[in-house]
């Protein structure tokens, strides 16, 4: 007995050792990155919603935008390169014609007007601009707008070092119960929600804690634009940079990318502590899933248009599919986004041996299932138009749009992740944009952006095409 106990510990400090000297040699090779700006170093104020008794939205726009640039003030400098956030008279200036691209913000259709309210929320490490072109589709559709920045988001990357996901729930919490209370002093009982990836995964926990605390408002429907389900488990394993980060010998180790700012609306720069967080926050909702399908009570929830690239690589598409297998009813619509097969020699055997349209959902009481793919003429020949077509039974069904023409564009390969909420018009990443045409080329190993940060589509062509079915959602 003694000799196995011997044994066991052996192996135990063997392990320990084994895993103590890959932190210790990932520390180290952290130094190779490189050097923390002040933008790294520096933390933002105290958080206002965090931090103060905000009684209504527009008194949270007014101290929000004043938040955003105070804290943008305190690293701004001329002296910065061409394309830099923090240089104000850079083309990538968090500030455009006096346009606060990071801060909060409300499209108010005036109270006449207005049919119904929606809350949007933005992504891990993005800010409410995200937004904007999903905000003002709503608006025109007669809608009271309100964006919100999550907390540690919008000003210094810095700014996600220490943050929580309880936090950002807080303020989803906050917004959703004001912007609900707009739609009762409005006399409009339509009260919606949505959000893009991480804002995806705070909606869902939101409408999940309805379901247990009935008194909060619930939205009719919800919108999930590349909705974060699911994220790699190697993110909760990040936290373990803690170890050794508080020293200021291996400052980078909390951090997985340090890159030039050079997006004026979203941190290039990526703490270990971010990955962590929404990690958490999955593993609630997952949790709260499981609540609610065992108490078979998926018919409380309100309504889900959800749309995803069926290779996204920040969220697993799959993930969502499920989420709708276990919760979605016939109230409910998917679409994916899938590759264009007219380059699938060039994809991955994983991805290019597999279709979106391989999903099955159950005969009754599913959810509309569509696919956004590539039309085929009378041989069979893959096309570069692309059709919107039925599925969910396993195979490709009906063009649900024949006598229209939507086209890949040309040397476009997939749909982001980044681009899903994103317009070909936007003025920051839109398709005649400086970020959405950013094409630079040189040798191997020079730079500090690699060829994905560069190569990746930052608006979505066929975001018409999205707004169509969520007009008919609508």
């Amino acid at each position: 007995m003694k000799l196995f106990l011997r044994i066991v510990l052996k192996i135990i400090l063997i392990i320990i050792l084994i895993i103590g000297g890959i932190i210790l040699y990932r520390a180290i090779d952290s130094n190779n990155s490189p050097d923390l700006r002040s933008w790294h170093k520096i933390l933002p104020s105290p958080e206002p919603l965090l931090n103060k008794n905000i009684k209504s939205i527009d008194d949270f726009i007014k101290i929000d935008n004043k938040y955003v640039r105070d804290n943008y003030d305190k690293v701004k400098s001329d002296t910065l390169a061409l394309y830099q956030r923090y240089n104000p008279h850079s083309s990538m200036s968090s500030f455009i014609d006096k346009d606060n691209l990071n801060a909060s913000f409300i499209l108010d259709p005036g109270e006449d007007s207005t049919k119904g309210v929606i809350l949007l929320t933005h992504g891990l490490s993005d800010s409410p601009f995200y937004m904007r072109n999903l905000a003002h589709y709503f608006y025109s559709k007669g809608f009271y707008v309100f964006a919100l920045r999550l907390p540690g988001h919008g000003t210094l990357p810095s700014g996600l070092l220490d943050v929580k996901w309880q936090d950002w729930y807080k303020a989803e919490k906050w917004a959703a119960e004001k912007i609900a209370d707009v739609a009762k002093e409005r006399n409009k009982g339509i009260f919606f929600m949505g959000g893009f990836s991480t804002g995806g995964a705070l909606t869902l926990h939101y409408i999940y804690d309805v379901v247990n605390h009935p008194k909060l408002p619930m939205p009719q429907k919800i919108f999930l634009f590349a909705p974060a389900i699911g994220v790699d488990n190697m993110a909760f394993v990040a936290d373990w940079h803690k170890s050794l980060s508080w020293l200021p010998y291996f400052k980078k180790f909390a951090w997985i990318d340090i890159i030039p700012e050079i997006d004026p609306a979203k941190y290039s720069s990526f703490t270990k502590n971010a990955g962590k967080q929404i990690y958490l926050l999955c593993h609630e909702n997952k949790k709260e899933v499981k609540k609610i399908v065992k108490e078979k009570r998926k018919n409380t929830l309100p309504a889900i248009f959800a749309v995803d690239s069926w290779v996204d690589a920040t969220v697993n598409a799959k993930d969502l599919v499920r989420l709708l297998q276990q919760i979605g009813t016939s109230k409910d619509e998917l679409i994916l986004y899938d590759i264009n097969r007219r380059y699938q020699q060039f994809a991955k055997k994983n991805i290019a041996s597999h279709s979106p349209f391989e999903i099955k959902f159950s005969a009754s009481n599913s959810p509309k299932y569509y696919v956004i793919s590539n039309r085929k003429d009378s041989l069979g020949r893959v096309l570069d138009t692309v059709g919107v077509f039925v599925a969910g039974l396993g195979i490709q069904g009906k063009n649900i749009y024949p006598g229209i023409n939507y086209f890949w564009p040309a040397k476009y390969y997939a749909i982001s992740h980044i681009s899903i909420p994103i317009a070909p018009s936007n003025k920051m990443y839109g398709r005649n944009s400086t970020l959405g045409k950013l094409q630079i080329h040189g040798e191997n190993n020079v730079l500090v952006l690699t060829a994905n940060d560069i190569d990746r589509v930052r608006f979505n062509p066929f975001y018409n095409l999205m707004t169509k079915e969520l007009n008919d959602f609508l």
